[in-house]
């Protein structure tokens, strides 16, 4: 036997066919259709026929609408039958045997008369859904003795069959928080992004309006499959007009993601379930390129250090290890890494050896860095600066600063300074005696200097010493002047003797040593 339903042009169809072994037999097939499913004991797939002999009655759950069509077939007649249960179960009343209108009606037979089939328009013969989803949970082909209440069964299929005409579709959205779509892609901003679901649920072959439930996950993704351990129930919410929209869900970490929503269908209108399939439901949240801007030390002369700092904004925190939340994440771990800065020069234009390459600076998040040694160059030149942020994967990619040597705010000059000389001459004088006797026995006595600053000993003294002489004759005496003279003009010394020798006499003090100076300074001398 077969059966379908089917809804063509806002009508309800059923359709069924039958095939028998044998042209002889019982003259009536009915098919008995019932809203309800069959109660649990008939398990026809599981149960023993003893059990389902002792616990199995299939017709336990027949209720007022449902109904069986007759087709009497002696004669080889293509007539059908309707009665319809009424009542209050379980006590239900079969209605009398009525034809089906002509016209709202087809069967026919196989010419060898062991095949036939039919087809009713159920809508015309008010049996129809009205436009909504028409389901039978229960179907109970049969072939009866006759057409009266006490015909016998002769023959009853029991096997699980249900129809329905009506399937549910479910399409989905990757919204934003505020339930607008998605798009194929979105930042990670600043290393979370609310998302949401938004699932509309339409009965097809019905013009019902599904009731019911949704339930949403989300996953992060492999090669277009969910990574189960990111598999996250987001959660189950109740259709409005046929529509959902998803609680929010954070995504924390840059990569693909995939909605799935499932539909759990509507009992009360035969809506079965479904589940989307995938269209519009996955989107890549991708990483953010930070910016890093530098700026280099001022010019120095050589033998000062240069340094280089960098300031390193816009990137994301690091991903949760959840990777998907269900709440506003906190407190989240800045981004890691680390900058590098590098010095090239003199005189290269970043594509030697450098001449100063810095340590790993540790990276948290936007903030300034700076080379963390100290870098002193040995030779004047221009230095040029790179920085180098590693970046932080995945939520963070990594960037280079002047790779080129082209922005000269990294650019640091390295110079020698000029060097002048001045001359200046000076004159010390200085001045001596000698002290001699013919007799009287050794030459003892006291020399006295002076100095003046004229050529006749007159005026005042600019220096005045003494000198004591005690020994054979002759004896000499000198002066240790040590304050220089530094301008032109003349000098002139005056020198006595006081002998302590009795024997020998004074010499009075003379003026007979004059000196003319000119000093002539050469001036500045400079390196330039």
């Amino acid at each position: 036997m077969w059966l379908a339903t089917q809804r063509v042009s806002s009508k309800d169809y059923l359709y069924f066919a039958w095939q028998r072994d044998k042209e002889t037999g019982s003259g009536f097939i009915a098919y008995e259709f019932m809203k309800a499913a069959a109660p649990t004991a008939c398990a026809y797939g599981s149960a023993t026929d003893a059990q389902l002999i002792a616990g199995c009655n299939p017709w336990a759950n027949r209720q007022a609408g449902d109904f069986m069509i007759l087709w009497d077939q002696q004669g080889g007649s293509t007539k059908l039958y309707v009665r319809t249960w009424s009542g209050t179960a379980p006590n239900l009343t079969l209605s009398p045997l009525s034809e089906l209108p002509a016209g709202t009606y087809d069967a026919k037979y196989s010419t060898d008369g062991f095949r036939g089939e039919a087809a009713i328009n159920l809508t015309d013969n008010g049996m129809g859904s009205g436009g909504s989803c028409l389901a039978f949970a229960n179907v109970i082909p049969s072939t009866v003795t006759g057409n009266s209440d006490t015909a016998d069964y002769k023959d009853t299929v029991l096997q699980k069959i249900s129809l329905s005409n009506c399937t549910s579709k479910t399409e989905t959205v990757a919204s934003t928080a505020a339930g607008t779509p998605l798009g194929s892609s979105v930042s990670i901003g600043t290393g979370v992004v609310e998302v949401k679901d938004v699932a509309t649920v339409t009965a097809v072959g019905g013009n019902s309006v599904p009731a019911g439930s949704v339930a949403f996950s989300l996953c992060k993704t492999s090669a277009g499959a969910c990574i189960p351990a990111t598999v996250t129930a987001v959660g189950t919410v109740a259709l409005t007009n046929g529509s959902a929209t998803s609680p929010s869900a954070w995504v924390t970490s840059a990569g693909s993601y995939c909605w799935h929503a499932v539909y759990g269908g509507d009992a009360a209108q035969n809506i079965p379930g479904s589940s989307d399939n995938g269209t519009n439901e996955c989107f890549t949240v991708t990483p953010v390129t930070p910016t890093l801007s530098t700026t280099a030390s001022d010019d120095v002369v050589l033998g000062n250090a240069v340094s280089d700092q960098a300031v390193l904004a816009g990137t994301a925190t690091q991903p949760t290890a959840k990777i998907i939340e269900t709440s506003a994440p906190q407190n989240l771990t800045p981004a890691g890494g680390s900058i590098v800065f590098t010095a090239y020069g003199p005189g290269d234009v970043c594509s030697g050896t450098p001449a100063y390459t810095s340590g790993q600076v540790p990276v948290s998040g936007d903030k300034t860095y700076a080379n963390d040694t100290t870098f002193v160059p040995t030779e004047p030149g221009t230095y040029h600066w790179v920085a180098v942020y590693s970046g932080s994967s995945p939520n963070t990619n990594g960037v280079t600063h002047n790779a080129d040597c082209s922005d000269g705010d990294e650019d640091v000059t390295v110079d020698t300074v000029p060097s002048s000389m001045t001359t200046a001459q000076t004159w010390v004088p200085n001045d001596s005696a000698t002290v001699s006797a013919s007799a009287g026995g050794n030459v003892k006595g006291t020399l006295t200097f002076s100095l003046f600053a004229t050529n006749n000993c007159t005026g005042a003294v600019v220096y005045t010493t003494t000198a004591s002489l005690d020994g054979a004759s002759p004896q000499s005496g000198s002066t240790a002047n040590t304050t220089a003279v530094t301008a032109s003009g003349e000098y002139s010394w005056q020198v006595s003797y006081h002998s302590d020798n009795p024997a020998q006499r004074h010499i009075a003090a003379s003026c007979h040593e004059t000196s003319s100076l000119t000093i002539a300074n050469g001036g500045t001398a400079s390196s330039d």
